[in-house]
């Protein structure tokens, strides 16, 4: 049998790992709060925590979608409030 691959004799209690009733069921607001952290950071940022949290209560998945929307929400808060303070400053500036 050089070279042939062996099926994989089934589990013991017959279920297979794709049926398994133990696999974690995916959080459905972490996408939203992606897409949301994308278009209005802050609101993406906070629905990426609140959703942080349900998954640490509930045990779901999808813990790296809600981790990279709260990060991307106040990174691009931050930013927003940067531009915003920069653009006013200088046509503070130019009114002088």
């Amino acid at each position: 049998m050089c070279g042939a691959t062996r099926a994989r004799p089934p589990e013991p209690n017959g279920v297979t790992p794709m049926t398994d009733p133990t696999t974690r069921s995916p959080n459905r607001l972490a996408p939203v709060a992606l897409i949301l952290a994308i278009l209005v950071p802050i609101a993406g940022a906070v629905l990426g925590y609140i959703t942080l949290r349900q998954i640490a209560q509930t045990g779901e998945s999808g813990r790296g979608l809600a981790l990279a929307a709260t990060i991307i929400g106040w990174v691009g808060t931050v930013a927003w409030f940067a531009f915003w303070g920069v653009f006013l400053a200088a046509i503070g500036a130019m009114a002088i």
